[in-house]
């Protein structure tokens, strides 16, 4: 007799310390993302060359959305909160965040405040429930005065382009939250151990958010970065000249916390790496930098 295959994986959830910090990051599924687009002034050799020696997929970008949470002590924060349950705009592989929470012994209701990086759909539409509750009853939302003027505004709702959507789910995703709204910006200390850096350019007002305990620290930087190989290799390859707000201003925004991170020996998240989506980064003698990936293990 035949068993039917299961097509599922191992919860996606990945607890580790930052001192006394106790992260988890709660996988949200991933984006099956073309090349189309992608890196536009990148020089096709040095791509080509790069999938072969990393044996990256040569036809698409597996792109994960790994939000995190983190008990201070004081205060459970969640950066990010997914593409959620609502809307299948970028396919049907997202919307896993909630059952991977629960799988960790997070309960939503606990979650003090989201930190939102920027307001793009696969990070901010996972805010609320398909009934249009706020899947964090109990939280303030956090963001930038910058991003929210960007994704809030609805004069972006009479475009012909992408933007028209993308804000019209923001605007449903942030309605539960507009009394609890906390704005603020880049440079901003928001708790003990939670300072915040500018990573403009992807979006208008992004920022990463920079936890420090103990000695140790980690930042979680949103779309800064997109791929663990290409943007650690070519910082000045841009993203999507489509997609982002500013392409020239989003590589620098990630030379320069490339270099901090380096520099500063800061452990780095990429949203959208591999999950858990959590390393170091280092310099290379050529002035590039190099990702080096944790590997998921059962030990804390």
């Amino acid at each position: 007799m035949s068993a039917v295959r299961q097509r599922r994986q191992n919860a996606g959830w990945h607890r580790f310390d930052v001192g006394d910090f106790e992260c988890t990051v709660l996988w949200d599924g991933y984006i099956h993302h073309g090349y189309e687009g992608i890196f536009p002034n990148a020089d096709p050799d040095e791509m080509a060359r790069l999938k072969a020696e990393h044996r990256l997929p040569v036809d698409h970008i597996p792109m994960d959305l790994n939000p995190v949470v983190v008990n201070t002590g004081q205060h459970l924060l969640l950066i990010d909160a997914g593409m959620g349950r609502t809307s299948t705009m970028f396919g049907d592989k997202m919307g896993r965040m909630r059952e991977n929470m629960a799988a960790a012994g997070i309960d939503p209701a606990e979650v003090d405040a989201v930190l939102m990086t920027h307001l793009h759909p696969d990070h901010s539409y996972g805010l609320i429930e398909p009934d249009g509750s706020a899947t964090f009853p109990n939280a303030d939302l956090y963001c930038t005065s910058a991003d929210w003027a960007e994704w809030t505004d609805e004069a972006n709702l009479r475009r012909n382009d992408f933007r028209a959507p993308w804000t019209s789910g923001t605007l449903e995703a942030v309605g539960p939250y507009r009394d609890r709204l906390k704005l603020f910006e880049p440079g901003d200390t928001l708790f003990p151990g939670v300072s915040t850096f500018c990573v403009a350019g992807h979006a208008a007002g992004m920022c990463a958010y920079i936890f420090e305990s103990a000695g140790e620290k980690v930042v979680f930087t949103g779309d800064v970065a997109h791929h663990h190989v290409f943007d650690p290799y070519h910082p000045e390859w841009f993203f999507h000249m489509d997609y982002d707000t500013s392409p020239e201003k989003g590589a620098a925004a990630k030379a320069a916390i490339f270099a901090k991170v380096a520099d500063e020996g800061i452990r780095f998240h990429g949203y959208h790496f591999p999950y858990p989506g959590l390393g170091d980064v280092t310099r290379a003698p050529d002035g590039t930098y190099r990702f080096h990936a944790e590997a998921v293990n059962p030990r804390l």
